[in-house]
């Protein structure tokens, strides 16, 4: 997929570069969290390049979900202070969105400030995708840039309606994670699948799976497919398992069963959750990864916000350090906070920002924010 990219001669000292980042990182305690891989942190070089060439820079991200309406506690204030901390340079949080008084407080920033419009989400238009608030964005820039690949896959206002009123372009960041996601792996090629949402896999498992040598699935989407094979699964747990997972599942096993390696002793908790993989399915995963060449891996063997559901992934983790891999990927904000957590981020070639955007790309699915910037 070939983006447009912009260059010197889209800019001029003083240029009014619309900066859409992803922003949405933890908070806690009225503090913004993000790693040394994260995507504050991946955002940086974008940047400090436009700055290198006296662009004005307005920042804008959404953060959690406001429900379309000013609430304090989702102001973007940590953000910009935690990212200020990483560049090393004040950011000026605007006190609103849009509108004529914003306009006024980009067009008197100096050439090479950087500045940040509050949270997307506290203005309804964004998530739909209004025209009139598009095109309240665009007036206060010159130029779009985005750099938030962890959003391309929404249609919303600051990643696809924007672009129609603007010079738009896609972010060093973004050009890097369609780079990275188009590479071809080498083989054997093996995808890691876990967490909770089935639902959002299935599409990922369908597409990938003829291109795959091997598919390890953990946590709680694995047990649809245990309940489809009528491996044994507690009757509380049965109660949880969504019927139409377990026909997801079944049509993923008609097409790649040979290919599906499940946990062999899942652990379930006293609530009835899969809290993690087993020791016999640790080995057993681990003798897969040792095997291969390339990995993608998306989403937690286990509970991982809690104690005694962080070994599978922990393990999971450790084996990829180890085996040094030609290709390894790893996408989804929880799995990678973990692994930085960890220690483990090491062992792969590419960490991804988007989650759902990078299931979505890797399934073959258009991004409105991708189909925005095609050359």
């Amino acid at each position: 997929m070939k983006l447009k990219t912009w260059t010197s001669k889209d800019l001029h000292l003083g240029t009014r570069v619309f900066l859409r980042i992803d922003g949405n990182v933890p908070l806690k305690n009225g503090r913004a969290f993000d790693g040394s891989r994260g995507r504050l942190s991946q955002t940086i070089p974008e940047i400090v390049k436009l700055r290198a060439h006296g662009a004005r820079i307005i920042l804008a991200t959404h953060l959690g979900d406001p429900g379309g309406k000013v609430d304090p506690k989702f102001s973007v204030k940590p953000v910009a202070k935690l990212l200020a901390q990483k560049l090393g340079r004040p950011i000026r949080v605007l006190d609103g969105l849009i509108g004529a008084s914003i306009e006024r407080e980009i067009l008197g920033a100096d050439a090479g400030e950087i500045l940040m419009i509050e949270n997307l989400r506290f203005d309804p238009g964004e998530e739909a995708n209004d025209p009139a608030f598009a095109k309240s964005l665009a007036h206060l820039a010159d130029v779009y840039v985005n750099n938030a690949f962890g959003v391309c896959h929404r249609a919303h206002a600051s990643v696809a309606g924007i672009t129609k009123y603007l010079p738009s372009f896609a972010g060093e960041l973004v050009e890097r994670e369609i780079r990275e996601l188009d590479e071809p792996p080498t083989h054997p090629f093996l995808l890691i699948m876990g967490g909770a949402k089935l639902k959002t896999k299935i599409p990922i498992l369908q597409h990938l799976g003829g291109k795959t040598d091997r598919i390890l699935l953990g946590g709680a989407i694995s047990l649809p497919f245990l309940l489809a094979l009528n491996r044994p699964v507690p009757a509380s747990v049965k109660k949880t398992i969504d019927k139409e997972d377990v026909r997801g599942a079944e049509r993923v096993l008609r097409d790649f069963m040979d290919k599906l390696v499940l946990p062999e002793d899942l652990v379930i908790d006293s609530k009835g959750r899969a809290s993690d993989i087993g020791l016999n399915s640790i080995a057993l995963f681990t003798a897969e990864i040792e095997r291969a060449r390339s990995v993608l891996w998306n989403g937690p063997m286990g509970i991982i916000e809690e104690a005694k559901g962080r070994a599978g992934t922990k393990a999971i983790g450790r084996a990829i350090l180890k085996r040094k891999l030609d290709h390894s990927i790893v996408g989804g904000g929880d799995s990678i906070e973990f692994l930085e957590s960890a220690k483990l981020l090491g062992g792969f070639t590419h960490v991804s920002t988007g989650g759902g955007a990078m299931l979505a790309f890797l399934s073959g699915e258009k991004l409105p924010g991708l189909e925005a910037l095609r050359v």
